[in-house]
């Protein structure tokens, strides 16, 4: 680790001072992007944390979301992030790495996904699946008893269940939530077909500007790590050194470089302390593009 930090990291430690002294109080009665259709797991999620007093704005891809909030046209996106029997969803971590967006909350959500399909559907009818990848693979032991079915990727679940729907084929069927099914008008022909029983998907609230909410005892970092031996090792025991909570660290290549990657870490510390203000400095001056995506409420 260097022992005086370079220009680029002490602008770094000046972009996250000035970005805690500056957070905005939350939005009231927000615009809320989110991806996906009525019915989506994602629209649930956005429902859970805000309430009835926000505006719901849906679209087609995460990056839509990304680029609504960016652009002014909405206050918050909702995102998954994470999946408890699937893991990361690494498309989301890579929007987080492109856009300047902060994470100011997140929420869980038990998924429970469900084959539909249209009136007069039956299994012995299907031949077509389609749901987002997730929904596929949060399934996957369901489906591995009906071979003869394809299974189609769509860019959302509810999205997919639409669709299904509107054609109207016995042909096809869907792997979406239950309020899917019930929003479109479609038959549930098998439901709970996750095969995780406890089936949690981890979403995360995103805004242009970091917040001021109750109980930010949770911070979300990003980093690449310089070229020495033991460059990971040293800089989670910045961690240890300050007793702080590592709750999860996720990779992701860094496109045109071969064999290099982007570190994601979430850890738990008192907010406002100024321990966690002195591990964030060791932790600029010990990585390279040093990123800090947000500090909010953890959720049990």
């Amino acid at each position: 680790m260097n022992k005086f930090p370079t220009i680029e990291q002490t602008d770094q430690l000046k972009d996250y001072q000035e970005q805690i002294a500056h957070r905005r109080l939350p939005v009231p009665h927000p615009d809320v992007a989110f991806s996906g259709t009525a019915g989506s797991h994602t629209e649930d999620a956005a429902m859970s944390f805000f309430g009835e007093s926000a505006h719901f704005i849906s679209h087609a891809s995460f990056e839509d979301v990304f680029k609504s909030i960016t652009g002014g046209g909405a206050h918050y996106g909702v995102l998954p992030i994470e999946n408890s029997s699937t893991g990361a969803i690494a498309a989301v971590y890579d929007l987080l790495s492109d856009y300047r967006c902060f994470i100011v909350g997140e929420e869980k959500r038990a998924i429970i996904q469900c084959l539909m399909a249209a009136e007069g559907a039956t299994l012995d009818t299907l031949q077509e699946i389609y749901s987002h990848p997730q929904g596929f693979q949060q399934s996957g032991r369901f489906l591995e008893g009906y071979p003869q079915w394809t299974c189609i990727p769509w860019h959302n679940t509810a999205v997919a269940a639409q669709m299904v729907a509107e054609a109207k084929n016995p042909a096809y069927g869907a792997i979406a939530s239950p309020r899917a099914a019930q929003i479109h008008h479609l038959n549930i022909l098998a439901e709970g077909i996750n095969t995780a029983t406890q089936n949690t998907t981890r979403f995360v609230i995103v805004a242009a500007q970091m917040e001021n909410r109750p109980n930010q005892d949770k911070m979300s970092i990003a980093f690449h790590l310089p070229h020495y031996t033991g460059a990971l090792y040293t800089v989670l025991g910045i961690f240890e050194r300050h007793h702080l909570n590592l709750c999860k660290i996720e990779s992701r290549p860094i496109p045109d470089a071969n064999w290099e990657y982007q570190f994601f870490l979430d850890f738990l510390g008192a907010e406002d302390s100024a321990t966690v203000d002195d591990a964030i400095a060791e932790l600029i001056q010990g990585t390279v593009r040093f990123r800090f995506l947000g500090r909010y409420a953890s959720k049990k």
